[in-house]
């Protein structure tokens, strides 16, 4: 399976998708209709030109012996087995709890069960007595220009929740920076601060001892999946409760986690959002066996300019992401006010009333998608508007502009059973 989509170009609804014909996977080769674009209502957007974008889907959120994966893997046999599926880039995420040099771990379920798995996993090799390091140079040995490994780690507090943290050269133990059961503040420090300079949270043992994370991208993991208690307010990171400095680089949310297709987290999506969170959504695998790259865990589609750090990283501080249910390889396209892609912050005339969104998504070999599209909008809880897909595979919304205010709409598209396909970001509409 190849995951690199065509570019994404501002077209007319109706003339959005065209048939490749070619039956080569997720529809390469696809030529773009011609162009016909909307005139635009709202100030010109920052960022690169849509028909720059392209669709690269991956995987995020992988295990394996360096935390509590299987104990026979290592960071490279993920990156190099979701490579072999077909996918563009991978997200690790060992879990930050065994990270420190020295500090070997290994906490796989085969630990417990055999002989031959308690003696793997009580005799580290030189690798994973550092294993930070050899993560990114794991990482760094698995990527070219085909392939984007990526490093990340997992801040674990089964207390205020989880939290996947990439690109970043230090790394904070929830352990041990008091985020594990006590405060959430020294986390949001750590992750606000300049690598170079020391502080609370963080490690002693980081590349920089206390060092920060302000280098680092972030997002929200399986949410009300880790509280000790109901009615615990710490639950969901202090029941999402806003950190200014945090919002421009925690950009996503898991909607979709391991085996899980389902909506059990939406709510969860839209209290964070109407919180002032802005949240691009993530299918995220949380591999912790050998399954890396299956079609039985859900993946996540970035919109990027180019498959390297830079590209990723603009794309996900643009919050150019989308989310799809296990076995789901769709291609979304999402225009607002014929400008914008999805995750775009749009300032528009209050007198213009409405903004248009055009929103379409096409199967893996190039057919439109059959289902129902719904938006949803900030603080209603239920959807605003669900309409069956068009021939074309999409459907146009009409986006309310309200003075003073911003405003999030996003759109999911579920199949025609009913079941969840795919999460796409939000837009973000403040009235003037």
């Amino acid at each position: 399976m190849k995951s690199t989509f065509p570019p994404l170009l501002p077209v007319a609804l109706s003339t959005v998708l065209v048939a490749c014909g070619s039956g080569a996977p997720l529809n390469t080769g696809m030529q773009p209709p011609p162009s016909q674009p909307v005139a635009p209502r709202c100030a010109p957007t920052e960022g690169p030109a849509l028909a720059t974008l392209k669709h690269y889907e991956g995987t995020m959120h992988a295990h394996s012996s360096y935390s509590d994966g299987d104990i026979r893997t290592v960071p490279a046999d993920y990156y190099r087995q979701i490579r072999e599926a077909g996918y563009t880039f991978a997200g690790g995420s060992e879990h930050s709890d065994t990270l420190d040099p020295l500090v070997f771990l290994s906490l796989g379920n085969d630990c417990f069960t055999t002989p031959d798995g308690l003696l793997t996993c009580l005799t580290p090799t030189a690798d994973e007595l550092v294993k930070w390091r050899r993560i990114a140079e794991q990482a760094t040995a698995a990527s070219d220009a085909n392939f984007l490994a990526i490093r990340g780690y997992e801040w674990t507090s089964d207390r205020f929740g989880h939290i996947n943290v990439y690109f970043s050269r230090n790394f904070s133990n929830a352990k041990t920076d008091l985020g594990y059961l006590v405060t959430m503040e020294t986390f949001w420090q750590w992750f606000t601060r300049d690598p170079a300079t020391p502080g609370l949270g963080g490690s002693l043992l980081a590349p920089v001892p206390l060092g920060g994370g302000s280098d680092g991208l972030a997002h929200f993991n399986h949410p009300s999946d880790k509280c000790l208690a109901d009615g615990d307010p710490g639950c969901n990171w202090n029941d999402y409760a806003l950190v200014p400095d945090a919002v421009p680089r925690m950009f996503g949310m898991e909607l979709y986690n391991d085996g899980n297709g389902g909506d059990r987290y939406l709510s969860d999506y839209m209290r964070a959002l109407d919180a002032g969170w802005r949240l691009a959504p993530v299918g995220a695998e949380d591999e912790h066996e050998r399954a890396f790259g299956s079609d039985d865990r859900p993946k996540t589609v970035t919109l990027a300019t180019s498959l390297d750090e830079a590209g990723f990283r603009e794309a996900w501080m643009a919050r150019r992401t989308y989310a799809l249910s296990p076995g789901e390889h769709l291609r979304a396209t999402v225009i607002a006010d014929g400008q914008a892609p999805m995750g775009a912050q749009l300032t528009c005339p209050t007198a213009s009333g409405t903004i248009p969104l055009q929103v379409a998504l096409q199967e893996r070999d190039g057919s439109p998608f059959r289902g129902t599209l719904q938006l949803f909008g900030h603080g209603a809880g239920e959807p605003l508007a669900s309409m069956p897909a068009d021939a074309a595979g999409g459907a146009g919304f009409a986006l309310p502009v309200v003075a003073d205010e911003t405003r999030w709409y996003f759109v999911r598209a579920d199949r025609l059973d009913g079941t969840s396909a795919a999460y796409l970001a939000p837009v973000w509409i403040h009235g003037h």
